[in-house]
């Protein structure tokens, strides 16, 4: 019996695998229609070629290096700090991408320490300060207990 043969009859059509059936076909479409299929495609095809790129790319080697730095530090942390981590990551990274997304580099002016001075008064600065200020604390603390 050829192997063929084996498979087919291996392949159930009741209802559970019709079901199967049209789940699969419903990823593939959804893959498809997104485009995630294509690149599916290119990265079998072309798979030698792209880890030829990756393994000479210093580019990947640096953010490698960097990974594997903050992967040890993690490991370094209680359960608990990730989880505060982490939803601090997210919230900086919303905060900050958002602010960044309010601002033209282009239109902002100088501003020397009078202005500075007046800043100060904005309730939102004094808050983004204060933010920054505890994380130096904190960075400042961890710094000297790890000599």
């Amino acid at each position: 019996m050829s192997q063929a043969e084996t498979r087919e009859e291996t392949i159930q059509f009741d209802e559970e695998g019709m079901k199967a059936l049209e789940t699969l076909v419903e990823v593939a479409v959804y893959l498809k229609e997104s485009g995630i299929l294509d690149l599916l495609r290119v990265v079998a095809e072309r798979s030698g070629e792209l880890l030829t790129i990756i393994a000479n790319d210093p580019a990947l080697h640096r953010v490698s290096a960097l990974a594997d730095g903050a992967t040890r530090g993690i490991t370094r942390l209680k359960p608990e700090e990730v989880i505060s981590v982490k939803q601090n990551i997210e919230k900086l990274t919303e905060c900050t991408l958002r602010s960044m997304a309010a601002v033209n580099p282009a239109d902002v002016k100088p501003v020397g320490l009078f202005g500075m001075l007046g800043a100060l008064r904005d309730r939102d600065v004094q808050r983004g300060l204060g933010l920054l200020l505890a994380i130096a604390k904190n960075l400042g603390a961890c710094t000297a207990r790890t000599k």
